[in-house]
């Protein structure tokens, strides 16, 4: 046996069925082998930062342990990007890196990749000797499972091709122990008990780390008088509820924006508290911030709080519910403000304006409200445009079916996690929001979605510009047009890479082309010519 070969089994062994990458001379004997003798499903992408975005979608609708796979040098030094995405959202990935030979320094794709995957990663497990190949694969797995994060396995070229040494070829597989949820310092439940007690309008406010702690929040709230809200990334997590306020950042509609002006006790449960959480420090400027999460070092590291819990979000939460007496408050959780959020249209008082050629996304965004499937997979790239689905489209994190991948702040995630996400959730639809200047950075990967056929629903939405960038220089008086391009045909492109494409300019038209598209069974692209001087305060 090869140690590619080892290195396969060992992969399968961990009930890995779908690996994605791209083929390259230090990877491409393992991914044969893993298709061919182990039946693996390979998910060939045309970049190779795209193939990590890929497995990281995977990941993320999934809660697996994604695997992908490049080759060496420019194979692992082009997937930087999406590596340190993945590592500031901690998803559970083990990228499978050729190298290499060591003794070769002067090979043309040679750089010494430890330091850049531990720049990029954050973990690298090197597979030294060809008797340690199926150890190293399981330590690989259990250091993304239990860190969690990503996890780079380096396996130099000319090692691959050894021989494995006779005997044992390593010890069985050992399934990554689940982390115990950690539990708060009783000192810690009583102060915070004690502030719920006392303060007279908090809320509690569950970010993604939260998610699985949703039912024991609710109990939180609903015992200590408390209102709900969620991070962008936890959008839609206590839908339903009746004080749910929804959003809370930048992104905050008007209502949760009035409410949470008045808060005076935020308590954050798994959230990665930020400056956009807080817009800024307008969102709830005169409230106590406390902090729960299972991470000290993330406690105020991003934005001040006065005080922290380090906890597990859900453990935190039933042992306060268990110390505190129920708690009223009628004048914050009145029958009004109920009434006014189930009520609450976030189209109303927009004054929505198309022009002859161009929609407005706003406009475009409501006929998305009226005609998408409720159950669906949605994900939102990073730019300008993001912040109008983000803004006017409810969504539901339960189940993981929303994907905001903008931790890095990179732009091009909007389309390879979607095929990530419908790789990993075939039962649903995706619906994914992507801009023109984000597209174009890894435009190949119209190909890969077309080749993969899932139903994946790529709306791009087209101000023939990089948005951000113009709504930022034209304040301070630096001519916009560097940040402008001209106007490309993108649903001619999506066709001719044999992804089925439609032109969107007025409401007739997205309208006709939802009545084409849905329901949704395969690939397709809507390209959205939206308006380009319509600015997203908040983005």
């Amino acid at each position: 046996m090869k140690v590619f070969e080892a290195i396969a089994d060992a992969v399968v062994a961990r009930g890995v069925d779908t690996v994605f990458g791209l083929l390259g001379d230090a990877n491409m004997f393992l991914v044969a082998d893993l298709v061919h003798r182990h039946g693996v499903r390979f998910v060939a992408a045309r970049n190779e930062n795209a193939a990590v975005m890929m497995a990281d979608g995977y990941a993320r609708t999934t809660g697996r342990c994604a695997v992908a796979t490049v080759t060496q040098g420019p194979g692992l030094a082009v997937a930087g990007a999406a590596l340190t995405i993945a590592r500031q959202a901690r998803t559970p990935l083990v990228l499978i890196a050729g190298d290499t030979p060591p003794g070769d320094p002067l090979h043309v794709q040679h750089f010494d990749q430890q330091p850049y995957a531990l720049a990029t990663a954050g973990t690298f497990v090197p597979v030294a000797a060809a008797g340690t190949a199926v150890r190293d694969v399981g330590l690989a797995f259990r250091a993304a499972r239990e860190l969690p994060g990503p996890v780079v396995l380096n396996v130099p070229i000319d090692l691959a091709d050894e021989a494995v040494p006779p005997g044992p070829v390593g010890p069985a597989p050992v399934p990554p122990r689940a982390p115990r949820p950690l539990v708060p310092d009783p000192a810690d439940v009583d102060a915070l008990a004690r502030r719920l007690r006392t303060a007279q309008r908090p809320v509690l406010l569950a970010g993604r780390g939260a998610e699985s702690a949703a039912a024991a929040i609710r109990e939180l709230a609903d015992r200590s008088g408390a209102l709900l809200a969620t991070t962008l990334m936890a959008a839609g997590l206590f839908a339903g509820h009746p004080y749910d306020l929804g959003v809370a950042g930048g992104l905050s509609r008007p209502l949760t924006r009035r409410v949470l002006a008045g808060a005076d006790l935020v308590v954050t449960f798994g959230a990665g508290l930020n400056r956009w959480t807080a817009d800024h420090g307008a969102l709830f400027p005169d409230a106590v911030v406390v902090s729960v999460d299972v991470d000290p070092a993330a406690i105020g590291a991003r934005w001040p709080v006065t005080a922290g819990v380090l906890g597990d979000a859900g453990e935190t939460a039933r042992a306060v519910s268990a110390v505190l007496a129920p708690v009223r408050r009628p004048h914050w959780r009145s029958s009004d403000l109920s009434a006014e959020l189930a009520v609450a249209d976030p189209f109303a008082g927009l004054a929505v304006a198309s022009t002859a050629d161009r929609i407005d996304p706003r406009a475009f965004i409501r006929i998305c409200a009226g005609r998408l499937p409720r159950e669906r997979t949605t994900v939102v790239g990073v730019g300008h445009f993001g912040g109008w689905p983000n803004l006017l489209l409810d969504s539901a994190a339960t189940d993981r079916s929303f994907v905001a991948p903008w931790e890095f702040g990179s732009i091009g995630v909007g389309l390879p996690f979607a095929v990530g996400a419908a790789v990993g959730r075939p039962d649903r639809p995706v619906v994914a929001f992507e801009g023109d200047g984000s597209l174009l950075t890894g435009l190949g990967e119209l190909d890969t979605l077309a080749r993969v056929g899932a139903p994946v629903l790529l709306v791009l939405l087209d101000d023939a510009a990089y948005g951000a960038e113009v709504r930022k220089l034209a304040p301070r008086g630096v001519d916009p047009e560097l940040a402008r391009f001209p106007e490309r045909d993108l649903a001619a492109v999506a066709r001719a890479l044999g992804a089925p494409a439609w032109t969107v300019t007025d409401d007739a038209g997205a309208q006709a082309a939802f009545d084409e598209v849905l329901p949704l069974t395969g690939p397709a692209v809507l390209h959205v010519r939206v308006r380009p001087d319509v600015v997203q305060d908040k983005f």
